[in-house]
């Protein structure tokens, strides 16, 4: 089949119309800058790095390189220095513990601690002194409490005739070993430390004790559930001992409170009864 040749040549016209448009077309107008306008600095590319600034270097000082702080040791707390003495004499026992009883119990009227204080009808007074200047003074107070005979009240579980009162569990097992030839029975260990209530609640009620030694808090318990028992109580003795920061059960704030409560809430009202006779004293 022939071309058609009126179709070509249309189609060349179109094509150097285009061209002849293309070609005619104006040239985009620059803009030069003014002779008097500042260059415009060229933005910089997030990607292209800062240039570090330099830094001047530092004149050398002639101060030495201090070496590395090392932990100054911990300072130990200064112990007190001020001797406790028990009085000798029974009225000034009675003073120095009601003192310590008012501190106790700042809200009491002075009315109300008259009804609690320690007087010398509550002192004991064995039948012969021992000296207080004597290393077994503990001991020789001790014994002069025991009874071989049963007397008006008949041996018990868990009712010794000596009670003593420590500000430590370390002080309770000091005494324990002094005190164990004052009796053939064992004496009483009566603190929290290491040992179970329950533990010494059997131990007091399967066996007979003649001297039990413990601290406020351990004793009041026992006291406050009958498993520590008074009727055969001749001697309740205060252990005045200092420890290492030279503090005494009357004056520790942990224990203080207690051996108080000890007196006035189980000791006091059981004294007034006629068939118990049991006193108390500082040593």
């Amino acid at each position: 089949m022939a071309r058609n040749t009126d179709d070509s040549d249309d189609l060349q016209n179109d094509f150097d119309l285009d061209n002849s448009f293309s070609e005619s077309s104006e040239p985009e107008q620059q803009f030069e800058p003014a002779a008097n306008a500042k260059p415009e600095p060229e933005a910089k590319s997030k990607s292209e790095p800062k240039a570090k600034s330099k830094s001047k270097p530092k004149p050398e000082t002639q101060k030495r390189k201090q070496p590395s702080a090392v932990s100054a040791p911990t300072k130990k707390p200064k112990l007190g220095t001020k001797k406790f003495t028990v009085p000798a004499s029974l009225a000034d026992q009675c003073t120095l513990w009601n003192k310590y009883m008012h501190k106790t119990y700042p809200a009491l009227t002075q009315l109300e601690l008259t009804d609690i204080q320690l007087t010398p009808s509550h002192m004991y007074v064995p039948s012969t002194e021992p000296s207080r200047d004597s290393t077994s003074y503990v001991h020789d107070l001790v014994q002069t409490a025991m009874s071989t005979g049963k007397g008006k009240n008949k041996v018990m579980h868990g009712a010794p005739q000596a009670l003593i009162i420590c500000s430590s569990a370390l002080r309770v097992v000091e005494l324990v070993k002094m005190l164990r030839v004052v009796t053939k029975r064992p004496v009483a260990k009566l603190f929290s430390r290491h040992i179970k209530i329950d533990t010494q609640k059997k131990m007091l009620e399967e066996g007979a004790v003649d001297v039990a030694v413990g601290t406020p808090n351990r004793v009041l318990r026992l006291l406050w559930d009958g498993d520590l028992k008074v009727n055969r109580l001749k001697l309740v003795a205060i252990d005045c001992w200092q420890d290492e920061k030279m503090r005494v059960v009357v004056d520790i704030d942990d224990t203080r409170s207690d051996l108080f409560a000890i007196w006035r809430d189980v000791l006091l009202p059981a004294s007034k009864n006629p068939d118990y006779n049991f006193k108390l004293r500082l040593m």
